[in-house]
């Protein structure tokens, strides 16, 4: 990671840009642990820890999270609030992901989006709603964040990097 490259984010994050990542990422999580349970509880409450637990306490307190100069270095985190990211994250770190890391980063990023379709399918607006909330959600960590990240090691991450 080069803390040192311009960073057009490095001056802090608007509240747009927080509204829009939070929003559509609570949403989707609201939306595909109603959606499950709608159906049946044990599976929402696999999803409800796979989300909530899976997010907050494995990508954000030891993947991702400790390894963005945002938190660290800028005082700023797209995460609102920032105490909640602050009081996850303990220190900062700066080695790159382990492949077990990767793998878990990966496993979640994927499984969130894609687990409640199964029961999301009998509950057409829901379904609308949970797909809308992914591809906001997808649509401005690729399109928009991941091409200004800072956290060179992050498997989402689309900055080029000129040497």
């Amino acid at each position: 990671m080069n803390d040192n490259i311009k960073c057009s984010l490095a001056e802090g994050f608007s509240i747009w840009e927080k509204i829009w990542a939070q929003f559509s990422f609570i949403a989707m999580g609201i939306i595909g642990t109603v959606g499950t349970a709608i159906v049946d509880w044990r599976w929402a409450l696999i999803y409800f820890i796979l989300f909530w637990y899976g997010i907050m306490g494995i990508v954000m307190r030891h993947l991702v999270c400790p390894r963005c100069p945002h938190l660290h270095v800028y005082n700023d985190c797209l995460q609102a609030p920032k105490k909640l990211t602050f009081w996850l994250v303990k220190k900062r770190k700066t080695a790159p992901l382990s492949a077990f890391e990767k793998f878990l980063f990966y496993t979640y990023f994927i499984l969130i989006p894609i687990y409640p379709i199964y029961w999301l399918i009998s509950n057409t607006i829901l379904l609308m709603l949970f797909l809308f909330m992914v591809v906001m959600w997808y649509s401005g960590q690729f399109l928009y964040f991941c091409k200004r990240c800072r956290v060179y090691d992050c498997p989402f991450n689309r900055v080029t990097v000129i040497h």
